[in-house]
């Protein structure tokens, strides 16, 4: 699960050795994002502030709870997206929260649905759980084309769940249920 390969990328396990990718990604993308991410402290563009996030991060990975993967192209070095399911637990609940984000000039190549795609796998085929859940803004027409390729329902609306650039922000809630697809599913 360190790193995970699909058709054109690598997803690579967040650790601290990727900080200066990391926070070169943060960095090309901060003003593109600001409308759709919460407000992050300047050390989320730096290197050394990215290795105390990559540091958590991979603890986190390695307790099992959240899984943040950088996205390379095969061949490259470059970081264009992150993808992430989180807050997993088991038990009885055994579910997870997806998160993802691409590069603003990686977007519209299918990079975005190839990793989460490979998340869907991990959540249902590796770890076994039964349910997917994702937050999407209303007015974030590409992620809700993603929840609606994937066949995620939404549930409903979360008012001002978020807060977002300054501003609390209502998000619908989608899940995917393991029991709803199969492992065979072609999602192209």
């Amino acid at each position: 699960m360190y790193t995970l390969v699909t058709e054109r990328m690598y997803l690579k396990l967040a650790h601290p050795k990727l900080a200066a990718e990391a926070a070169d990604f943060n960095l090309r993308n901060k003003d593109d994002m600001a409308d759709v991410e919460p407000a992050r402290p300047s050390m989320y563009y730096t290197k050394r502030g990215m290795k105390k996030y990559l540091r958590r991060d991979y603890k986190d990975a390695m307790r099992g709870s959240d899984f943040r993967y950088y996205l390379t192209l095969k061949g490259e070095k470059r970081i264009i997206g992150t993808v992430c399911i989180g807050q997993v637990l088991f038990g009885s609940v055994k579910s997870c929260v997806l998160s993802y984000k691409i590069d603003k000039d990686y977007r519209n190549q299918g990079y975005c649905s190839e990793a989460v795609e490979e998340m869907i796998h991990l959540a249902f085929e590796t770890l076994r759980l039964h349910r997917i859940e994702a937050q999407v803004m209303p007015r974030n027409e590409k992620s809700l084309r993603i929840m609606r390729k994937f066949g995620f329902e939404n549930e409903g609306l979360s008012k001002q769940c978020f807060e977002i650039n300054q501003k609390w922000e209502d998000h619908y809630r989608f899940a995917l249920l393991n029991d709803k697809i199969s492992a065979k599913q072609n999602y192209s």
